[in-house]
């Protein structure tokens, strides 16, 4: 029932999906980014930081961090990913999954390797797997 309820209230929740890219010295330091916020559930920063500062007020990504604090009350503990898709011209697209127990969530990155740099073109994020899987 719980996992119905998470689920529910992260349906609820604007899923992240940004036309700004952010951009990163290489693949590894965007990963840890990614990685670091969203295992500590700071979303309002994650949201900020991969280009959803334009699409949100501040108080309407605090209020959605403290949503996502209430439904997953721990940090994550562990992240997996998932799904992997490689297109061309450095083009990408991948899946990954958080969890702590029995609680997950999902995030969708879409990442343009530029070369020199690495963009997070796209971003969402949800607790429900086919809300994620249906960007592949």
């Amino acid at each position: 029932m719980r996992r119905i309820l998470i689920a529910a209230a992260v349906a609820l929740l604007p899923v992240a999906s940004f036309a700004q890219d952010a951009v990163f010295d290489s693949y590894d330091a965007l990963y840890k980014r990614m990685v670091d916020l969203t295992s500590s559930r700071n979303i309002a920063k994650l949201m900020i930081e991969f280009g959803g500062s334009d699409e949100m007020t501040q108080q309407q990504l605090d209020s959605l961090e403290a949503r996502v604090r209430q439904i997953y009350p721990n940090d994550f503990q562990t992240v997996q990913r998932v799904r992997v898709q490689e297109f061309e011209n450095g083009w990408r697209q991948e899946m990954f999954a958080f969890y702590t127990g029995v609680d997950y969530l999902y995030t969708y990155l879409l990442i343009h390797d530029r070369g020199d740099r690495v963009a997070a073109v796209n971003f969402k994020f949800n607790s429900a797997f086919d809300k994620v899987n249906e960007a592949f």
